[in-house]
């Protein structure tokens, strides 16, 4: 399954970058970035000196068409496999539209749309370096492969996606740990778990089918989104993936009013595996609380997590500087810390002009 994906959604990549029409040419955008981080410990992962190079492919050759990819590049690989060059997200869109709402369909391999703080274009986060443990999990553990559908009428949302993949969400904050990172899993990629095992947003072993719904409302300043994800894994051993069986709820709203944007998010649900016809519960948690304030130049973010693995409970604080001198160009810099540990991250970004 993840070689068919791979090679599929690289098809899919070169028709798209190839497909137009004269006055309808593929838009590319994206960023590159350096970082270093200080020594990790916990939940603090990154590399000492790492880079990325992400890039956006959009083709809408009319409102109610179109399609996407997400392309990224970078040098830590860590200890995954297939995780330095390949595709975060790939998929195709339709809309139909009526005077006061619109349907939304797309089917590809995609990021489920629940995050109010890895909010820009290609799932970036325009507040802090690292994201909150809460999607940072996502980032690392849930792409649902398959058919997203949402309706949009008068500032309320309705969706729900069915999915293929993801059968080994789960495994991460259990065995693991949560943590605090800006690196998310590609198609094909696999992560280590521990020294034996490991996850994959793509690989499907159980033939099984998830599934997600949603609901939300956003006004002038304030929004709110109420998510469930079922993936209906079968919690048993597949060679070097282990799966997990994980339900789990997310609570969400965010609030801008001028230079002020305030966002908080609440994840909670059980994940279990299957270890000689017994199961392993572990019921994980994870809230964070986000303040950010920007200024002509710059901006600056405070950030708080709460987060359970199933037996123990840790909180982190994060506070993010950004200075912007140019349209183009960001450095920012971001002291974390928790459990008696800190990590110092660097980083500077130079945006790609869209083409």
């Amino acid at each position: 399954m993840t070689g068919k994906l791979q090679k599929s959604v690289l098809v899919f990549s070169l028709c798209l970058a190839a497909a137009a029409s004269a006055d309808k040419k593929p838009i590319f955008s994206g960023f590159a970035l350096l970082g270093g981080a200080s020594q990790p410990q916990g939940a603090f992962i990154a590399e000492p000196v790492a880079a990325q190079l992400q890039m956006g492919i959009d083709w809408y050759p009319s409102p109610a068409l179109g399609a996407h990819v997400h392309l990224v590049g970078r040098t830590d690989g860590g200890d995954s496999k297939h995780g330095v060059l390949g595709i975060a997200e790939a998929f195709v869109e339709g809309n139909l539209f009526s005077d006061t709402s619109r349907l939304r369909v797309r089917g590809g391999i995609l990021f489920l749309p629940t995050s109010f703080e890895n909010i820009d274009a290609l799932w970036e986060n325009p507040f802090t370096i690292s994201s909150s443990a809460l999607n940072t999990w996502l980032g690392e553990e849930l792409r649902p492969v398959g058919v997203d559908t949402t309706y949009f009428n008068n500032g309320f949302m309705l969706g729900a996606t069915i999915f293929r993949g993801n059968d080994t969400l789960g495994a991460l904050p259990p065995v693991r740990g949560w943590a605090l990172s800006n690196r998310w899993t590609l198609a094909g990629e696999k992560v280590p778990v521990n020294s034996r095992v490991f996850t994959s947003v793509s690989a499907e072993t159980d033939s099984r089918l998830g599934w997600s719904a949603r609901g939300g409302w956003t006004g002038r300043h304030l929004s709110l989104q109420y998510s469930y994800l079922d993936n209906r894994s079968d919690g048993l051993r597949y060679d070097d993936l282990y799966n997990w069986n994980t339900k789990f709820h997310i609570v969400g709203g965010g609030y801008h009013a001028g230079a002020w944007t305030f966002a908080a998010e609440s994840l909670w649900g059980p994940t279990f595996l299957v270890v000689r016809g017994r199961q392993i519960v572990s019921d994980i948690s994870a809230t964070y609380f986000l303040m950010s304030r920007q200024f002509a130049h710059g901006r600056i973010s405070f950030r708080g997590d709460v987060y359970n693995d199933g037996e123990l409970q840790d909180e982190a604080l994060t506070l993010t500087y950004m200075w912007t001198p140019t349209r183009e160009l960001r450095a920012a810099a971001e002291v974390s810390t928790t459990g008696g540990t800190s990590q110092v991250r660097i980083q500077l970004r130079y945006r790609l002009k869209a083409r």
